[in-house]
């Protein structure tokens, strides 16, 4: 939650969501495109009305079908939050597609590129 400024108590709630989301997703979803698939960072959006959870897995080959599934699937995490968390309110959950793993390995990949040529 670093990439943000908010509130200790926000940061609290976006966290535990993370930690319950990464839960429900190992726990109760059987679909087999979505195993491996990990939540990297929770965001507040739209004055935390709602939340982008950004989520990766290694294989990417079906990323857009996994987002697709995954914001089909948002419906039973909100009510599955809901029961767990004593909150009146949850913002809505969003899910994206977290490209900067890759982006960083591109990086290393580069800088061992010019490392060789260097060296």
């Amino acid at each position: 939650m670093s990439r943000l400024n908010i509130r200790p108590a926000q940061a609290r709630l976006y966290a535990d969501i993370k930690r319950l989301l990464s839960t429900l997703m190992q726990r109760d979803i059987a679909d087999p495109r979505l195993f491996g698939m990990c939540i990297t960072w929770v965001e507040p959006t739209h004055g935390g009305q709602s939340v982008r959870v950004w989520v990766h897995k290694p294989d990417e080959g079906a990323r857009d079908v996994c987002i697709d599934r995954l914001n089909h699937l948002a419906a039973y995490f909100s009510h599955e939050l809901r029961r767990a968390m004593p909150k009146r309110r949850l913002p809505k959950l969003l899910f994206c597609w977290d490209q900067s793993i890759e982006e960083g390995g591109d990086m290393i990949r580069l800088l061992h590129s010019l490392e060789e040529k260097s060296g």
